[in-house]
C-alpha cells in the first residue's frame, strides 16, 4: 500500500484541475475552446499548485496568460469555497508548449520523408 504523501498530491492536483476547467469556463466563457488546461502539480506540502494551460491562438498566448495571473486572486477564492482542503495551494499559472514542440517534431519528420532519397533502383 503506498504511503499517503505519494498519492495525495495526484488526488489533489486532478481535483484541482476538475474544478479550475469548470471555474475557467464559468468566469471566462468567452475564451472556452481556446484555453485548456492540460495538467496540475503539487508538490507533497500541497501548498502551490503550477497550473499548465493550452491556448490554442498563439498570438493570443501572452494576453490570456497576463490575464489568468490578474484574475488568480480571485480563482483561488473561488477554488477554496469548493474544495475542502486544510491549505489554499498558491496558484501559479504557467503555458503548456507541448502542443508546439510535437508541431515542430511532426514538421522536421515529414521534412526528413520529403528529403529520403528513392530506393527504386
Amino acid at each position: 500500500m503506498p504511503a499517503e504523501g505519494s498519492y495525495r498530491p495526484k488526488r489533489v492536483s486532478q481535483l484541482i484541475q476538475q474544478e479550475i476547467s469548470r471555474l475557467l469556463i464559468n468566469e471566462l466563457p468567452e475564451m472556452t475552446g481556446f484555453l485548456t488546461v492540460t495538467g496540475v502539480e503539487m508538490p507533497p506540502d500541497l501548498k502551490t499548485a503550477r497550473i499548465s494551460v493550452s491556448v490554442l491562438q498563439k498570438e493570443k498566448r501572452e494576453s490570456i496568460l497576463k490575464l489568468l495571473q490578474k484574475r488568480t486572486p480571485h480563482f483561488r477564492r473561488l477554488l477554496a469555497s469548493r474544495l475542502n482542503l486544510r491549505y489554499n495551494p498558491e496558484l501559479i499559472f504557467v503555458l503548456d508548449l507541448t502542443a508546439d514542440y510535437e508541431e515542430r517534431i511532426d514538421r522536421l519528420l515529414d521534412s526528413l520523408k520529403d528529403n529520403e532519397p528513392d530506393d527504386k533502383t
